[in-house]
């Protein structure tokens, strides 16, 4: 997952959120399930865009970071950690 922790100056938010992306593909929905996240890495600080299209594509390119980072052992590691499991 790459995930999102802060105000959103984008959009002006008045509250500090945390958005999590997650990068799998699944068959169904499953709100109002419990998810368990473990954060392994940071990849830049927040920042504006001038536009909605220079938003999503840098949020693209975290995503391209993350997923080449989650192959390294630093971070590939954390796949079976147990707080993941159920």
């Amino acid at each position: 997952m790459v995930m999102s922790i802060g105000w959103n100056p984008y959009f002006n938010n008045k509250e500090k959120t945390i958005e999590p992306w997650l990068l799998h593909d699944f068959e169904k929905d499953f709100y109002g399930e419990e998810l368990c996240l473990v954060i392994v890495g940071y990849i830049r600080p927040e920042a504006n865009f001038p536009s909605l299209e220079a938003l999503v594509e840098k949020i693209h390119d975290d995503r391209r970071v993350a997923e080449n980072a989650l192959d390294l052992p630093i971070y590939s590691k954390h796949r079976d950690h147990p707080f993941l499991r159920i």
